[in-house]
C-alpha cells in the first residue's frame, strides 16, 4: 500500500477524524460506563485535537496515493509527573479497518515521534484502554512500556 503522511489541513480531514470515532469506541470496554457515555467521551476528546492548534499540538493524516484517508494521529504536550517535566502525549491514533496491518499506524506513530523530538521532548506517552489488546501489542512492539494501571469502581 502506497501512502504519505501529511499535516491535517482542512474540514474534510476533521470530518474523516470524527468519522473514526465509532471505530475507536468499538475497542472500549469500560464496565462502569454506558455506551452513550463512551461515545460522548470519544466525541469530546476528539474535539480537543483542534484546541491544540493554539497550544502547539499537531495532527497528521495518512493518505493513500488515490487520495483516500487511511488514518490519523494527534500529538500534543503532556506531563510526565514522575520526572516532573513536559513530555509529548499521543492523544489519538486510529486507522481505517482496511489499513490495519499495512504500516499506516507505524508511519503515523513515527510522524508523532518526529514531531515530539522536533519540539524538544525526551519522552512520549499515551493511554490505551485495557480492553484494546491489539493496541497494547502495537504500542509494545513500537517500544512503549506500561508504567501505570488505572482501576475504577462504580459506586
Amino acid at each position: 500500500m502506497t501512502f504519505t503522511v501529511r499535516p491535517e489541513e482542512d474540514e474534510a480531514d476533521r470530518a474523516f477524524i470524527r468519522g473514526l470515532n465509532p471505530r475507536l469506541c468499538g475497542v472500549i470496554d469500560a464496565p462502569t460506563h454506558s455506551r452513550e457515555e463512551i461515545e460522548a467521551f470519544q466525541d469530546r476528546f476528539t474535539a480537543t485535537a483542534w484546541a491544540d492548534d493554539k497550544t502547539g499540538g499537531a495532527t497528521f493524516i495518512a493518505v493513500a496515493s488515490n487520495g483516500q484517508r487511511l488514518g490519523y494521529v494527534n500529538v500534543r504536550e503532556g506531563a510526565d509527573e514522575i520526572a516532573d517535566e513536559r513530555c509529548a502525549y499521543i492523544a489519538l491514533l486510529a486507522v481505517v479497518a482496511e489499513a490495519e496491518g499495512k504500516g499506516v499506524g507505524q508511519a503515523l506513530l513515527h510522524a508523532a515521534e518526529r514531531w515530539s523530538k522536533d519540539m524538544g521532548f525526551s519522552r512520549v506517552a499515551l493511554d490505551v484502554f485495557a480492553s484494546n489488546h491489539r493496541g497494547q501489542r502495537f504500542y509494545e512492539t513500537a517500544g512503549f512500556r506500561p508504567e501505570t494501571l488505572r482501576v475504577i469502581k462504580r459506586l
